[in-house]
């Protein structure tokens, strides 16, 4: 739990840092938002208690903030904002409602296996696939991702038991694996990048230094 209050902040840090979302896939942090709404409202009608599922409202929380900021640097229209604001606002009031049955919730649990896997984690895999780089996304954060499942997977078959979510956190850490490894794929190409970038200029700066120094002999 402690962890994920950190989990996103190096990928928010790194978005404010290059003033840019370049890499970022909004479906994808949309989906995961309303996975997350879906799993705080079961947890919360199931009873358990607030160590089971605390660190989802924390990652909660941070998703809503990336969204803000792919929409602020995207330049996406307002009124497109707004409405996706607007409907997950009003979704998360049904959700925690008495008016949401008990057998929808357990639907829509179950639901978010696949919606997470399709929704949330194919789109980012799919478009870092397409564009050859993972862009600005955080390797910080992707490693927190898998850490959290591998502790979550642990502690749902030690304190719960519970195979809905038991299988949610199995197959997020498969995917969010993905993106570890495409992330630090990305990293590795940058700094190859940067080295071969920064070679050509050491190698003339030494000659250009060995020129002077020999120039400064011979006078």
């Amino acid at each position: 739990m402690a962890g994920s209050l950190f989990r996103s902040v190096p990928q928010i840090a790194k978005v404010l840092q290059h003033g840019s979302t370049e890499g970022l896939s909004l479906t994808s942090y949309v989906v995961e938002l309303c996975c997350y709404s879906v799993t705080i409202a079961y947890n919360i009608s199931q009873g358990y208690g607030f160590n089971t599922f605390g660190e989802v409202c924390a990652c909660w929380a941070q998703d809503i903030i990336l969204i803000a900021l792919i929409f602020r640097f995207s330049n996406t229209k307002k009124w497109i904002a707004a409405a996706v604001g607007i409907a997950v606002s009003l979704g998360c009031v049904w959700l925690l409602s008495p008016y949401c049955p008990r057998h929808v919730l357990c639907a829509l649990q179950a639901s978010n296996i696949i919606t997470m896997a399709l929704g949330s984690r194919l789109p980012q895999i799919i478009l870092n696939m397409r564009r050859g780089n993972a862009g600005v996304l955080s390797v910080t954060t992707c490693l927190l991702n898998v850490a959290g499942n591998a502790a979550r997977i642990f502690t749902t078959i030690v304190l719960t038991g519970d195979m809905l979510m038991l299988g949610g956190f199995l197959s997020q850490g498969t995917l969010n694996s993905i993106l570890l490894s495409q992330s630090l794929t990305t990293a590795q190409q940058r700094r190859k990048a940067a080295t071969a970038a920064a070679g050509p200029g050491e190698f003339h700066t030494a000659q250009v230094r060995c020129t002077a120094s020999g120039s400064s002999s011979k006078a």
